[in-house]
């Protein structure tokens, strides 16, 4: 499970993901170390912004950047309760947190979700109800979507793939507090980096499945953890 934050980078360190992303695009086997040559930076100082980003090792965030374009199946094929078993036994409890955190404190949250990511939204914004202070409300309107963004208000966008439909019409213009998505496959939105992600598993799902068609199971399991951090110790 991964955090992505653009927000904690500074203006250098910006500049230096848009550079090493469009030479990542075009070379997807460039190393760290040539990179390191042709941006005249050492390569612990992108080693640093990586994980500054949210990413373990170079690797993996070149990956990120590769999966944008990349439509590939999963390494391995496995059944949807070895997929769930896989994830439960790789659990970061810390993801869950950090994503507590981002929630906890906000006076209103709004879900958006589209067609089965709707069912987990208004499944959070029950449970968020009962176990917090918060005010939520789940929805699958765009006007709903519009009409609310405030300065006291955060959005919260359920996606599985992010490719059922594109964001950047429903969102332009909006004055939310702050924007936060959770995906649960592993892909690189440019378009999406003034907002914070997360992101449940590392790699792609069943290609052969259409984004309505994928199971949600995953965004059940990590919310429920979320709702369990509101709830005082026993």
């Amino acid at each position: 499970m991964i955090k992505i934050d653009y927000n904690n980078l500074n203006t250098l360190e910006k500049k230096l993901l848009d550079s090493t992303k469009e030479c990542i695009q075009h070379n997807s086997k460039i190393s760290i170390t040539e990179l390191s040559t042709q941006f005249d930076v050492s390569t612990s100082k992108i080693s640093k912004f990586v994980r500054k980003l949210g990413f373990e090792s170079f690797k993996q965030y070149k990956k990120f950047i590769i999966s944008e374009h990349n439509n590939a199946p999963p390494e391995r094929p496995s059944s949807e309760l070895q997929r769930i078993s896989d994830y439960v036994a790789n659990f970061d409890d810390h993801l869950a947190y950090e994503f507590w955190m981002k929630i906890k404190d906000c006076n209103k949250l709004i879900i958006y979700g589209l067609g089965p990511s709707f069912i987990c939204a208004d499944y959070f914004a029950y449970r968020l109800r009962i176990f917090s202070d918060v005010f939520s409300l789940a929805t699958n309107e765009v006007t709903t979507l519009r009409n609310s963004d405030s300065k006291d208000t955060k959005l919260l966008v359920l996606s599985t793939t992010g490719l059922f439909k594109s964001f950047d019409e429903e969102l332009s213009g909006l004055n939310y507090k702050e924007v936060i998505f959770l995906f649960e496959e592993f892909r690189y939105f440019p378009k999406l980096q003034q907002h914070t992600l997360f992101y449940l598993t590392n790699s792609g799902g069943n290609s052969a499945l259409k984004p309505y068609e994928k199971s949600r199971t995953l965004f059940f399991i990590f919310l429920e953890e979320v709702i369990q951090k509101f709830k005082p110790p026993s």
